[in-house]
C-alpha cells in the first residue's frame, strides 16, 4: 500500500508537471490529489521541505528503475538498444511528469540546500549506475548521461516522444559508447 506521504509527493510531482514550479502550492498538491484541505501541510510543513520531497522520492523512483535494468538486460532477451529506447520512452511518456518535474527543479537556482543534495545525490546514483553497468570511469559515465539526457530534454522541449528518433540517436550512441569503450 502506497503512503500517504508517496501520495502527497507524488501529487506533488504532477503538480509541477501541469502547472510548473510556480504552481507548486500545499493547496494544489491537495487538490489534485483529492485530499482534505491542509494534508499536504501534515506532511510538508513547508514549500522547501515539499520540494525536498520532490526530489528525493524522485530520486528514490529513480534509484527502483535502475536497479531493474540490470535483470531486463539479463533476462528479457532484448537487445541493449531496446531496453535503452524502452528506458528513454518510459521517461518521456509514462513517467513523463517525474521527469519533466526532475528537470525543472533541478534548474531551479533557489533550490533549497536539502532539495539541492538530493538532487546531486540522485546524479551520482545514475553516473554510479552507467559506471557500472558499462564498466567506463566517472567521467565517461557523466559524458554519457549528458548524452542521453540532452536527447531526452530536446524530445520533452519539442514535446514529442518520438520513437523512431529516440532509436536512432540511441543506436548511433550505443555505436560511439562501444568505439570509444573498447580503445580506451
Amino acid at each position: 500500500m502506497i503512503s500517504r506521504r508517496d501520495v502527497v509527493t507524488d501529487s506533488a510531482i504532477a503538480v509541477v508537471a501541469e502547472q510548473g514550479v510556480r504552481g507548486l502550492t500545499h493547496r494544489a498538491v491537495d487538490a489534485l490529489a483529492e485530499l482534505p484541505v491542509g494534508s499536504t501541510s501534515n506532511v510538508y510543513r513547508t514549500r522547501d521541505a515539499l520540494i525536498t520531497g520532490i526530489m528525493e522520492r524522485i530520486g528514490d523512483l529513480n534509484s527502483q528503475q535502475l536497479d531493474r535494468l540490470p535483470d531486463m538486460f539479463r533476462d528479457s532477451g532484448k537487445s541493449a538498444l531496446e531496453i535503452s529506447v524502452d528506458f528513454c520512452m518510459n521517461w518521456l511518456t509514462t513517467d513523463r511528469n517525474r521527469f519533466y518535474t526532475m528537470i525543472m527543479l533541478s534548474l531551479d537556482p533557489a533550490l533549497p540546500d536539502e532539495a539541492l543534495a538530493a538532487k546531486q545525490k540522485n546524479t551520482a546514483k545514475i553516473d554510479e549506475f552507467v559506471m557500472r553497468l558499462a564498466k567506463v570511469d566517472a567521467e565517461m559515465a557523466r559524458t554519457m548521461n549528458s548524452s542521453v539526457m540532452g536527447m531526452m530534454i530536446t524530445e520533452l522541449i519539442a514535446g514529442t516522444a518520438d520513437r523512431p528518433h529516440v532509436e536512432s540517436f540511441m543506436g548511433q550512441f550505443l555505436t560511439w559508447v562501444d568505439s570509444n569503450t573498447t580503445q580506451a
